[in-house]
């Protein structure tokens, strides 16, 4: 399999995503803050790349003019959105030229365009990891540093950079076009989130390279099941895919206020009505989560819509072990203790720190049930149409 960063981000916050982008390659219109992005990763490429020579900051400013003249194709709520994002962007440039330029390294590289063949030794395959680093900076003999630019509103903790799969796959790339330069030790990898000014920095071990190429090639093997369930989140609000996405096209569908459709949103507002009396009326509830069901079945959703909430299926996953093979393998590789009595939390977090080769092992003796729950959400419609930001 060909892949990417990117790629392996968009199916771990959700398949169904994966599958409509990536796969089928449905296309959507660039959002402002896609756009936004774009435009300011393209100003600071034009600074460093006349680095030591560096343009003025009339001269960048000038630039990013130039640049946000393509703003005009994108749908804006009103002239007065459009010039906040202009100015945002001019006061990001801005302090960022007052606090890099001059710079004291120059950059290696700009856009780094980087290939990394993984291997699964189980399936005796090779994969392709390709991808782009915004910024190599040569900062001493032999020590380096990978900058990643943000451009999001929200800057994470600290802690977010230990599991970073973005920073160590770049890593990844680093070495394998400059193999002999450095140690994995010199190698600094940087967040630049721009609107607020700051870095989050931090370093990888030889454990996590490997912990890294484990999470790849689960991912991959993942992937190639050719099973998408959607997986909702607080991400659902900025995805372009809602109106096809079979969590979300319902309440899309509803404005259309078909026949069927009046019907439907009558029987899940009697659902709502009737969960809060006794429990004499579970039969009730009962049926009508039935025709809910049947409904949600017969047109391939996940999610149904109603004034007074929803309808949605939760897939379960069931794990469970053969309990005297799997504490024989534990004991062999004085593992035992750290689970004791077969905790499944313990082991979860257990599995993400063993050698590959044992996890595969450990997960041969999973017996695996999966099961979907259809489960009413009391919400109100016109909350919900709130909760998602205009397009």
């Amino acid at each position: 399999m060909r892949t990417s960063y990117s790629n392996l981000e968009v199916y771990e916050i959700c398949p169904k995503r994966y599958e409509f982008q990536i796969i089928d390659k449905i296309k959507t219109p660039k959002t402002k803050e896609q756009f936004f992005g774009t435009t300011i990763h393209k100003c600071l490429k034009f600074l460093f790349k006349k680095a030591p020579l560096y343009p003025t900051l009339d001269e960048l400013l000038d630039f990013f003019s130039v640049e946000w003249k393509e703003a005009n194709k994108l749908k804006w709520r009103n002239e007065k959105e459009k010039e906040i994002y202009f100015n945002e962007g001019k006061r990001i440039l801005e302090n960022f030229y007052k606090k890099n330029i001059p710079s004291f390294s120059i950059p290696l590289d700009l856009e780094s365009h980087f290939e990394v063949e993984i291997k699964d030794e189980e399936n005796n395959t090779i994969h392709i990891l390709s991808g782009y680093i915004d910024r190599i900076d040569k900062i001493n003999e032999g020590k380096f540093e990978i900058i990643d630019y943000k451009t999001g509103s929200k800057m994470p903790g600290q802690n977010s950079l230990k599991g970073n799969l973005q920073l160590s796959i770049y890593t990844l790339g680093f070495f394998k076009k400059w193999p002999n330069i450095a140690q994995l030790n010199d190698i600094i990898l940087t967040l630049y989130y721009l609107k607020h000014g700051e870095k989050l920095s931090d370093k990888k071990t030889e454990e996590d390279i490997l912990l890294t190429k484990q999470r790849i090639l689960k991912n991959i093997w993942e992937i190639e099941k050719n099973y998408f369930p959607p997986i909702p989140s607080k991400l659902c609000g900025s995805c372009s895919y809602k109106k096809i996405c079979p969590m979300w096209s319902h309440l899309y569908q509803k404005e259309e206020q078909i026949p069927e459709e009046k019907e439907i949103n009558n029987l899940i507002k009697e659902y709502f009505s009737l969960k809060q009396q006794t429990d004499q009326n579970k039969e009730r509830l009962n049926l009508i989560k039935k025709q809910i069901n049947a409904y949600a079945a017969e047109k391939g959703l996940e999610r149904v819509f109603g004034d007074e909430g929803y309808f949605s299926y939760q897939n379960q996953t069931i794990k469970d072990y053969d309990v005297e093979r799997l504490k024989e393998l534990l004991i062999k590789t004085n593992l035992w203790q750290e689970v004791s009595s077969l905790d499944k939390k313990k082991l979860e977090k257990l599995l993400k720190k063993m050698p590959l080769e044992l996890v595969k092992n450990i997960e041969s003796l999973q017996q695996i049930k999966n099961k979907k729950i259809f489960k009413a959400v009391k919400k109100d419609l016109e909350i919900i149409k709130k909760e998602i930001p205009e397009e």
